[in-house]
């Protein structure tokens, strides 16, 4: 009596309603939840990092540093769950950043850090309070830039700004909206030291007195019988007008010193030299960005809508602009994606049109809207939540193919299964023609036989992926989009394929009667079945016994194959950089100036660098009449008095005939090189690393050996060709005027102290109070009029007062002297840190090669030169170094689960091994695939290799098992091999063809964003064809080598005997 088959995949095979309401489920969560999830352009994670920043005015770096920046690395030493401390010391300002260990709460390490500089008792009184906070990403999700240009004055723009910002803050979808191009309001009271002098004030005196006087206090309450009263004075000055009003001194005679006697008030704005322009006009920007899960399409569709109603409403002249909106082309890159997703689901149903039973392949394809809407219900519901992105699309049509490899598996089982049944039953038969529907036994027979080693083939594949997750590192938000969405299909599609599918092709028909319609698939069928059965019968099974023959020169071969494909990558001839630029829609540029630059020389700077922008644009189109040009507008804006940033918004794409990186260089060298200028960087991508390419840090505990060495390592670095943009951080820094002390100073009474704060009030100016104005807060300076703070002859005639009232010529009692200070300070750890940068031209050298080079050949003459100096890797190079560590801990835990999930249901400790072998000759496949399209091998390429050896052992697997079978039918070894080759042939070569298919339309993608993951797609796509051929050849070869050790290695037969 046969036994009923149980189980889970019985169940749903005899209760179809179950596999339909499972399908209809997964299918409606999908719909339902796929329009809701966050749209970016690319993934953006989470920085375990701490940012500490403090405003010290008028300190020059060096005193940043000692005032500032040491009492605050000494109070973080120690401090549990910080992993590195960067610290960075410029003109007015401390930096510090805090690198949190990945299993901590960073938030708590927040409340510890707060504490301990809260602490900190002996800052300078001048310094602003800290500011605590979590490192954002909200820079990389730039949604759309708004800019105001036309003739306007300070004021004006100010207005204008804040009520543009405010009204698109009010609107519901925007969170975040940043105003550049406005300086802030101040209150500047000017004294000349003429008038103080006249009437023997001192800046000092001026400030107190209007600290004293314009002022409203609480004066407590009055309980009289009657009630309380309140009482308080009221004195305040909130304008320039107020303050001119109060009474500096009062005389005996009864007549006042008013502050407009002895000061010019300007209630303005602050002085500064920011500067913001708009296609060749001066312009005030507004950035828009996207921040938690917004759209970034709904966004962009709302701000252009209010744009459209606010121009109406602007004073003549003015216009208002978008310029660098995401948007537009994330739905073109969304679209791009989509229509290759469609092109390869196409393509992936003709091949299986071209192999399948129609009613067997209609519902294999039914596998992938399942998947993938199934992968869209848990995508934004996991531990590592995904949006839709560029990355995000591409590892759906990177899965495209392979969700289907188990399908095709099942769905091939059981048409067998049901064929052998028709068979038998026709053989039966004295009519030849009845009609035939498969059973649910027959159903559940097929599956069953299949199911196990279909199944590890899923997981395999789905091992290959999982300690992708745990790399971490700058990269990670990239690795978790593609790698979560291939592991919810994969669940999905053994969803699909083993508790739905079954019961579907219950009542498979056989015997019909071919239609009108179907007879020209069918015959098409039968000719590509004639054709490949002619191919397995004529040409493969002949030259496999060849290769069987020869198996020690086959094998040999192989190997010999890799090495050449190492060999090409190590000469240059396959080209290497581990981190692939990001390709952006512009082209940016960002100038540093040296320190001490006056605003002229700065001005003339950026004109030379707009006006190059525009040179190019006319050249292109001079060149090219009939295209649309190379730029839309040009947008530049000031951070500090040296620093300014350039965004070139391009025309589309599609409408010139170069792409962002060949304008990049054109701009590049159209400026050439500028002078007083520190840093000089174009870049039409983001480096997926961060920042320049090289980055290369020097540290030690003399200042002046590490100046001398980074101006070294700087030099060197330029002598290597293909090297541009080199930067110090250091610098060569500006000029300053040092003041010591006269030994005989003291005894008029006069400290450093004394000079230093007269001194800086006269300069800087002395912070009377803070005033908040509506919705402004501006500050109220006392000091020099601009014209005296200009000139270096005001300092050295200025005179100092004694603690006695008199005054003496500040010469007599300071040297002043000139001197070199430095731009920044760095620091790493406590230490002092110049990080040298460079980017590097990828058609003329790569960065790991000039980096070799470097390590190896000269940094140890550096260091011979500089004892006290210490060398290391920053920057992107650092976070190469330990993501690559990183990606091969990763790559062998992936292989040890891969070998685990393979040797249990083998039951064997050498069949894993040889069908893991393939997995490092797919490294071939990929190498020609990256030299035929001459793309560099990348990050991303190692990453589709890793993928690569989930998806080639499923072929391996099922090959490996039809030779144990064929064996346990007592057929010889050789025979065995032959037999299951020629079985399995079909079915590999249709899970090959579909994940090749499907990745195809993508391979000849040509936009700009495409690019960055072409790499992967070569790796996967040529990968998988070169494993299938050794799959097909070196997998038999090397099952019989292993026999042929049994049979000679007796200190490993019995090892191998049960094995094999």
């Amino acid at each position: 009596m046969q036994t009923e088959p149980r189980g889970l995949i019985a169940w749903f095979t005899k209760n179809s309603v179950a596999a339909n309401l499972l399908m209809l489920l997964i299918i409606a969560a999908g719909l339902i939840i796929a329009p809701n999830i966050s749209k970016e352009m690319f993934p953006v994670g989470d920085i375990d990092q701490i940012t500490i920043s403090a405003v010290y005015p008028g300190a020059a770096p060096v005193e940043v540093e000692k005032a500032v920046v040491l009492p605050m690395e000494a109070a973080l030493q120690g401090l549990k769950g910080v992993k590195k401390i960067y610290s960075t010391a410029s003109r007015d300002m401390a930096n510090i950043r805090l690198e949190i260990e990945s299993n901590e709460d960073i938030y708590e390490v927040m409340t510890q850090v707060e504490g301990r500089i809260d602490g900190i008792v002996n800052f300078p009184d001048d310094l602003e309070k800290p500011t605590v906070m979590r490192a954002t990403v909200d820079e990389m999700r730039w949604v759309m830039g708004v800019a105001v240009s036309g003739a306007m004055d300070k004021r004006t723009r100010r207005v204008l700004g804040q009520e543009i910002r405010d009204e698109l803050l009010l609107l519901p979808e925007l969170k975040k909206v940043i105003l550049w191009g406005v300086d802030d309001y101040e209150i500047s009271i000017e004294v000349n030291e003429d008038r103080l002098r006249e009437y023997n004030l001192s800046l000092n005196e001026v400030a107190q007195v209007l600290r004293n006087s314009s002022i409203d206090l609480p004066a407590g309450m009055i309980r009289s019988m009657g009630g309380h009263v309140l009482v308080r004075t009221q004195g305040k000055a909130y304008t320039g007008e107020d303050f001119a009003a109060l009474v500096v001194r009062s005389h005996p005679d009864g007549t006042e010193l008013l502050l407009s006697d002895v000061a010019t008030i300007r209630d303005g704005f602050s002085e500064s030299s920011a500067m913001v322009r708009f296609d060749r006009e001066d312009a005030i920007n507004l950035g828009v960005f996207a921040v938690d899960d917004q759209d970034i399409i709904a966004i962009s569709d709302r701000v252009k809508l209010y744009i459209a109603q606010k121009g109406n409403s602007l004073p003549e002249g003015l216009s208002i602009n978008t310029f660098f909106d995401t948007s537009f082309h994330l739905r073109g890159r969304l679209n791009m994606m989509l229509e290759n997703l469609a092109l390869g689901a196409l393509l992936v149903a003709i091949v299986l049109g071209l192999f399948l039973n129609l009613h067997v392949a209609g519902w294999v394809m039914l596998g992938i809207p399942v998947s993938f809407l199934g992968a869209f219900w848990l995508m934004p519901i996991n531990p590592y939540p995904v949006t839709i992105n560029v990355l995000s699309l591409f590892a759906f049509i990177m899965v495209l193919g392979i969700v289907v490899d188990d399908a095709i598996v099942i769905g091939e089982s059981i048409f067998s299964e049901a064929k052998a049944d028709y068979k038998a039953r026709l053989s039966s038969s004295a009519d030849g023609n009845i009609g035939y529907k498969a059973s649910v036994a027959t159903v559940i027979a097929g599956t069953q036989k299949v199911a196990t080693p279909s199944t590890i083939g899923v997981l395999t594949t789905m091992a290959a992926f999982a300690p992708i997750l745990f790399v971490g590192g700058a990269a990670a938000p990239f690795f978790e989009s593609i790698a979560i969405v291939v592991i919810l299909c994969l669940v999905f599609s053994l969803i699909e394929s083993k508790l739905i599918l079954p019961s579907h092709l219950v009542g498979l028909q056989l015997g019909r009667p071919v239609t009108s319609r179907m007879a020209f698939i069918e015959r098409w069928q039968r000719k590509v079945g004639g054709a490949l059965t002619d191919f397995i019968d004529n040409k493969y099974i002949p030259a496999l016994r060849i290769f069987i023959d020869h198996r020690y020169a086959t094998l040999a071969g192989f190997v010999a194959l890799l090495v050449v494909s190492v060999s090409a990558l190590n000469s240059g001839i396959v080209r290497f950089e581990f981190f692939p630029n990001v390709p952006g829609d512009g082209v940016q540029a960002q100038i540093i100036m040296q320190d001490g630059t006056s605003a002229e020389d700065l001005k003339q700077t950026l004109q030379r660098v707009e006006a190059a922008a525009y040179e190019i644009d006319a050249d292109y189109r001079r060149s090219y009449p009939d295209d649309k040009g190379l730029m839309k507008h040009l947008v530049f804006y000031t951070e500090s008095d040296i620093q300014a940033n350039f965004m070139l918004a391009l025309t589309h794409a599609e409408d010139r005939g170069i792409d962002g990186f060949e304008i990049e260089k054109l701009w590049r060298d159209k400026v050439g090189l500028l002078p007083n200028v520190r840093k000089q960087r174009y870049f039409a991508g983001q480096n997926a690393g961060g920042g320049a390419k090289i980055s290369l840090t020097l540290s030690g505990t003399k200042p002046e050996q590490l100046s001398l060495a980074g101006a070294t390592l700087a030099e060197k670095l330029g002598q290597y060709a293909g090297v541009f943009d080199i930067y110090n951080s250091q610098g060569a820094g500006g000029r300053e005027l040092l003041i010591s002390l006269k030994p005989h100073a003291s005894q008029l009474g006069i400290t450093l102290g004394d000079i230093a704060r007269q001194v800086r009030q006269a300069f800087y100016g002395e912070e009377v109070q803070r005033l908040q104005r509506g919705i402004d807060t501006l500050k109220v300076m006392v000091r020099y009029p601009i014209e005296e703070r200009r000139s270096i002859a005001t300092l050295e005639n200025m005179h100092i007062r004694t603690p006695g009232g008199d005054l003496i010529a500040i010469n007599e009692v300071a040297n002043v002297r000139q001197g070199l200070g430095l731009t920044s300070i760095s620091r790493i750890d406590r230490a002092r840190t110049v990080t040298i940068s460079a980017d590097v031209d990828a058609s003329k050298t790569q960065s790991g090669t000039v980096i070799a080079d470097l390590t190896e050949n000269y940094i140890p003459q550096l260091l011979a030169q500089y004892p006290g100096v210490k060398f290391g890797l920053g920057g992107a190079s650092e976070e190469e170094q330990k993501l690559v560590s990183r990606m091969i801990l990763g790559f062998v835990a992936a292989l040890f689960l891969i070998y685990g999930l393979l040797a249990v249901p083998l039951k064997s400790y050498v069949q894993p091994l040889v069908i893991m072998v393939v997995i490092p000759f797919g490294f071939i496949g990929a190498v020609v695939g990256h030299l035929i399209f001459g793309v560099s091998i990348s990050m991303l390429s190692i990453f589709g290799l890793i993928a690569l050896a989930g998806v080639v052992v499923n072929d391996s697997l099922i090959l490996v098992e039809f030779i144990n079978r064929a064996r346990e039918d007592e057929k010889s070894i050789n025979d065995a091999l032959i037999s299951a080759g020629s079985r399995r042939f079909r079915a590999i070569l249709l899970t090959t063809m579909t994940t090749f298919v499907g990745l195809l339309p993508m391979l000849f993608e040509t936009s700009t964003q495409a690019q960055f993951i072409i790499p992967m797609a070569l790796s996967l796509s040529f990968g998988i064809v070169f494993a299938t051929a050794i799959t097909l050849v070196l997998v038999p070869c090397l099952y019989r080598v292993i026999y042929d050790l049994r049979d000679s290695k007796r200190f490993i037969k019995p090892v191998l005997q049960d094995s094999l």
